[in-house]
């Protein structure tokens, strides 16, 4: 399988710069972020004064920032193996998570098999600060410590913890690993082993803030400037970094709809062999076979190509020797091809070498821009009297080019190992879809593993919104919600533009997610309504509209209206306050509002009406055809409509406590118990009016609402036989979601139908909202959501006493034009760890996917001192348990053991031994050193199956 392959991610850390952008922002800047490091830092870093008062010395490095920190818990690494860990593994490990991102592909759905290629430079930390702790390779074991050490464990273990199932193949070519990685995984994918792959590399050596000495003629530099192809170039400057790229087959990152930063033509690799003068010396006829070869796999003539990043150490003898070999493969073109080196702005990083300049060549093809050359004084004489094809700029320049525009990166192997890749530029950035910029509100989620780490997210997203003003939100949405992995910890925000985004980015709320939450939809009764209350649900959402559509026309005959009039359009006359009228249009609204969230993936466990709220539930849990309710809900406002005149009263108190306010009012009934101290009463409005006057006089608050009908009264007897008759015409299916009764609160379970006569019953009893709101509340972590208008269901659940995730869909009488509202309660929902269908809640809004800042690791100090303190004792074999030891004493001292050995202070008694991420290879090891210390033997089984410091006291003593 040949062809081109695509660089649809990337991430990396680099000297100056904490991301790619930072880095190319420098890079197209000409900055130079070497270091020159003070006399304090390197002392501090334990560099011998007479070493720095030696003429030699040169203070210069590129400095990784923060490489001791790293967020363990995130990859369930134990802080103690964290600690033992080669940074390079770690750094390596992050950068990968953060490429997957970039590249839109953490987010826990599978896409393939996913290869690791990736080396490191010389792992210094093992020699100064791992192997150097006393009694540390005791305790955790030999075997422990290389596999967080050894470069053989480095792709593998990159693979393990980010669970990818493709090849995982460490790559070792001193100078060239990274770029030979990139070669490596063009194959991979090209054979069909990978469907992805991730390509890297990590340099860190510790101590960081070192300088070197310089030697005359040897390879570094003497003033600590490196200046590939100047004219005063005599050497190189060591660097940090880590960066890692994430590879596609062109086609299939087309169909995916990928951001593509390059493509990849043709590479080669190959090795010096013996001709030239020593091992570690450069070899002309290598990189000319090599350069070769790498355009015969592309395909291309090497003069179209406009920008090469060459290797550029800087040395003498090296630039020579490449610019040579260049101009022997290269012809001259129309226009010089220019020449550049990232090492002049950040060092020599090593084994990430290569990758480093394959990103900056990759985001001059996706930015059209020629790179400068940082620091050029004078460029060689061969570049400026036109004996070679090549050119040196400056500054940054636009790249105009008549065809594709086209890159090339080198990288040469201390010891022979070449590698030359070559690219060329994707097809021109899609332009916004229609519903990419056209000021809808949009929901941005956003997650971690724990509320720092979102509000960390949150922060930086606001930060790179102040930078790019022109994102759309649409396209910012669309890339948190299906391109990012969810996490427990959960932050949501609706917006229709990057300055409301950034308000509320700074204000909304962290909330942890149940993993099963019980989602109860709550429908609200009437007196919820106000006009126009679908208006922008049914501009914006076609299964809205179809429905709303629907019902409205088969409603025409029977009412003798146009629905839409007072759901959509403005209702001059307030038609959508009429009871005959009420009833359908609050049906109509709630049964296509709960189909819609439905659609989008919001699947309740529950259902509860409030009164005609119950009816949008039915037809929801399948118990009803939607059009015969619809039919039968028109029917019941009729009937309530023309029951004689009467009014409802609500009360602040109990039914209980009323019996003497309501003496000799016999005509009044309790119409709803709303909450323990919040009833409803109904009946005449004489009688209404004289049980206001007694509540006045004693002092009990009470409120008139402005029905005009005594609804689930007495005085609903007519209207209630009358429904039956009807009720008993409609067909009765059992129900596939369970329901609350609004008549009891009882919970009416799956697989049965209503009682005979229930909604007759329905129409004339109490709404016992309280009752059927604790028993929804009985339902595990349950979650609420008001399906229609208003706030007063979930109001009255936050009076409940239980503290319960609530949420309004339509929480302002005058909504959202685009329904805005709705997004925000579905974020809410999210948040509280209901699942959500993204892809059909943005429909075919135009969105796609953007760049955005990638996961905000805890910044954690793991870390060995360099120079342990002198042990307190000799270690020897452990002494043997004391005579009468008791399992109180037992149990404490194994506690102490697992958290010398996890490396965590907090060790209870019932502590999970792998939930607190040991391994099995240390599980073994403790087991091992118990048995030692207490001269037992432990059925290593037993322990398996509770593996706790308890368990393990019980088995030493018993």
């Amino acid at each position: 399988m040949n062809g081109d392959i695509a660089i649809v991610g990337m991430a990396g850390r680099f000297p100056g710069a904490a991301n790619v952008w930072e880095y190319w922002s420098n890079v197209v800047a000409g900055k130079i972020t070497i270091s020159e490091l003070t006399r304090g830092e390197l002392l501090a870093a334990g560099v011998p004064a007479d070493q720095l008062d030696d003429p030699a010395y040169v203070p210069a490095r590129g400095v990784l920032a923060d490489p001791d920190l790293f967020d363990a818990a995130f990859f369930g690494i134990t802080p103690r193996e964290a600690e033992t860990m080669d940074p390079q593994h770690r750094l390596l490990m992050q950068t990968a998570w953060a490429t997957l991102e970039s590249a839109g592909l953490a987010t826990g759905q599978p896409f393939g098999r996913v290869g690791v290629f990736a080396g490191a430079g010389f792992n210094y930390y093992a020699l100064n600060h791992v192997y150097a702790q006393p009694g540390l390779v005791e305790t955790q074991g030999l075997l422990s410590v290389v596999l967080g050490n050894e470069k053989d464990h480095l792709a593998a273990k990159v693979a393990y913890r980010l669970d990818l199932g493709g090849p995982a193949i460490t790559v070792q070519t001193a100078c060239s690993t990274s770029l030979v990685a990139v070669h490596l995984a063009c194959q991979s994918l090209r054979t069909g082993d990978s469907d992805v792959a991730l390509a890297g590399g990590a340099c860190v050596a510790v101590p960081q803030q070192a300088g070197y000495l310089y030697e005359t003629k040897g390879i570094m530099s003497p003033d600590g400037a490196c200046r590939p192809f100047d004219a005063s170039a005599a050497g190189t400057v060591p660097g940090n970094g880590v960066a890692v790229v994430a590879l596609k087959r062109a086609e299939d990152a087309r169909r995916d709809g990928d951001t593509v930063y390059a493509l990849i033509r043709g590479s080669a690799v190959n090795n010096d062999g013996g001709m030239k003068v020593g091992y570690t010396a450069p070899g002309i006829a290598g990189q000319v076979d090599v350069l070769t070869r790498a355009y015969a796999a592309a395909g291309i003539d090497p003069a179209t190509v406009g920008y090469l990043e060459a290797h550029g150490t800087a040395t003498e003898v090296g630039d020579a020797i490449e610019l040579s070999a260049l101009t022997e493969v290269f012809r001259r073109g129309e226009q010089p091809c220019s020449i550049g080196s990232v090492k002049a702005n950040v060092g020599h990083l090593d084994a990430a070498a290569g990758v480093t300049g394959l990103i900056k060549a990759a985001l001059a093809l996706h930015f059209r821009q020629i790179p400068p050359l940082a620091g050029l004084k004078q460029a060689r004489p061969e570049l400026l009297d036109g004996s070679t094809p090549f050119t040196v700029d400056s500054v940054a320049r636009q790249w105009d080019a008549d065809g594709p525009r086209r890159a090339a990166v080198s990288s040469f192997g201390l010891g022979g190992t070449n590698a030359h890749v070559v690219l060329q530029e994707a097809d021109g950035p899609a332009e916004p879809g229609p519903g990419a910029a056209d000021g809808h509100t949009e929901l941005i989620v956003l997650s971690g593993r724990g509320p720092e780490a979102v509000r960390e997210a949150a922060a930086q997203l606001a930060e790179h919104l102040r930078q790019r003003p022109d994102l759309a939100v649409a396209d910012v949405a669309l890339t948190s919600q299906t391109y990012r992995r969810h996490f427990p910890h959960r932050l949501a925000v609706a917006a229709h533009d990057v300055s409301s985004a950034l308000v509320r980015l700074g204000r909304a709320p962290v909330r942890e997610a149940a993993r099963r939450p019980s989602v109860v939809f709550l429908f609200p009764g009437q007196g919820a309504e106000f006009p126009a209350m679908s208006r922008g649900l049914y501009d914006r959402y076609p299964s809205f509209r179809a429905d709303l559509d629907h019902g409205a026309g088969l409603l025409a005959p029977v009412l003798g209206l146009d629905l839409r009039d007072a759901l959509v359009d403005d209702d001059p006359h307030g038609v959508v306050h009429r009871t005959d009228v009420t009833q359908p249009a609050l049906a109509l609204h709630e049964l296509a509002l709960g189909r819609l969230l439905v659609s989008w993936g919001v699947r309740p466990a529950s259902l509860v009406g409030h009164s005609i709220g119950e009816f949008a539930a039915a037809v929801l849990a399948g118990e009803l055809a939607a059009d015969d309710m619809l039919r039968l809900v028109a029917t019941r406002g009729r009937l309530m409509q023309d029951a004689p005149e009467g009014g409802m009263l609500a009360v602040l108190a109990a039914p209980a406590a009323l019996a003497e306010q309501l003496a000799g009012l016999d005509d009044l009934d309790v119409a709803a118990c709303n909450a323990p101290e919040l009833t409803v009463l109904a009946g005449p409005v004489e009688q209404l009016a004289a049980f206001r006057e007694r509540l006045d006089a004693a002092g009990v608050r009470c409120r008139a609402l402005p029905a005009r009908r005594a609804f689930h009264s007495r005085m609903m007897a007519d209207a209630a036989r009358l429904l039956a008759a009807e009720a008993d015409r409609v067909a009765q299916r059992p129900r596939t979601v369970p329901v609350v009764s609004s008549v009891d609160g009882t919970l009416l379970s799956k697989g049965l139908l209503r009682a005979d006569g229930y909604w007759a019953t329905q129409l004339r009893s109490p709404v016992r909202y309280h009752d059927a709101l604790l028993t929804a509340l009985g339902l595990p972590d349950p979650v609420l959501v008001e399906v229609g208008p208003g706030t007063a269901l979930t109001g009255l659940a936050r009076q409940s006493g239980r503290r319960v995730p609530t949420f309004a869909l339509q929480p302002r009488p005058t909504e959202r034009t685009d329904a805005g509202d709705v997004l925000a309660g579905l974020g809410g929902l999210w948040t509280a760890g209901a699942s959500v269908d993204w892809a059909s809640v943005r429909g075919g809004s135009g969105a796609r996917r953007v760049a955005l800042p990638t996961y905000p690791f805890a910044r954690t100090r793991h870390w060995l001192d360099a120079t342990p303190p002198p042990p307190a004792a000799d270690p020897q074999e452990p002494a043997p348990a004391p005579v009468g030891t008791g399992e109180d004493e037992v149990l404490k001292e194994i506690m102490e053991l697992w958290g010398r050995m996890l490396g965590s202070a907090e060790i209870g008694p019932d502590a999970n031994f792998f939930i607190l991420g040991g391994e099995s290879l240390l599980f073994i090891r403790m087991v091992t050193q118990v048995q030692r210390r207490f001269g037992v033997r432990i059925p290593v089984e037993a322990l398996s199956a509770d593996p706790t410091p308890r368990a393990l006291a019980g088995l030493v003593t018993a």
